[in-house]
């Protein structure tokens, strides 16, 4: 008797346990949807590490951008500035003009590249609209046959918030495939100091 005590002691001791929220490990709930019932997994609780948390910040008075990038890069002062390590590299001009739009300057850069003129982004890259910083904006990426030479070279191309002299002002950045997006999501727009 005292045995069979013990065992359920044990066994209602481990169940208690196991229930209790400081023991019991975090499980996706999950059910078998039926004709007449569906169910919704809860949303993950763990917030990811951004992978620019700990990037280094480029903000330019030149250019009115910042923009974060990895920490290790260094800048190249040989040519046109260019911030580069050997995983990757951006680069940043910018015009006034009274054309083209974004998507126009975008679109144009393609027509270059199939023209053959220029293969800066092999046969078929990919053209996409999109908003930066609230801005209009285009970003092209290369196909898989662009040449060895431009190393995943992709451009983002960004309409200024305030134009100049009646023109559009468009913010050129040249990246690499692999950092593109990083760019694009903690690129910003400062005010000019007076």
């Amino acid at each position: 008797m005292k045995t069979k005590m013990l065992i359920v002691f044990l066994v209602v001791t481990l169940n208690f346990i196991s229930c209790s929220p400081a023991t019991k490990p975090a499980q996706m709930e999950t059910a078998i949807p039926t004709a007449s019932s569906t169910s919704t997994l809860p949303a993950p609780t763990s917030l990811a590490v951004s992978p620019t948390s700990n990037w280094k910040t480029y903000t330019s008075e030149s250019f009115l951008v910042s923009l974060k990038y990895p920490e290790y890069w260094t800048i190249d002062t040989s040519g046109n500035a260019v911030y580069s390590g050997q995983d990757g590299f951006f680069q940043l001009s910018a015009s006034s003009a009274g054309w083209p739009t974004v998507k126009e300057d975008c679109e144009n850069a393609v027509q270059v590249n199939h023209s053959g003129k220029a293969k800066d982004y092999g046969t078929n890259p990919t053209l996409e609209i999109l908003q930066v910083d609230h801005q209009p904006a285009c970003l092209i990426l290369p196909s898989d046959d662009q040449p060895q030479s431009k190393r995943g070279v992709s451009l983002l191309v960004v309409e200024y918030p305030d134009s100049e002299n009646g023109h559009i002002r468009l913010l050129r950045l040249w990246a690499d495939r692999n950092h593109i997006h990083d760019f694009i999501g903690t690129l910003k727009f400062v005010r000019q100091k007076p």
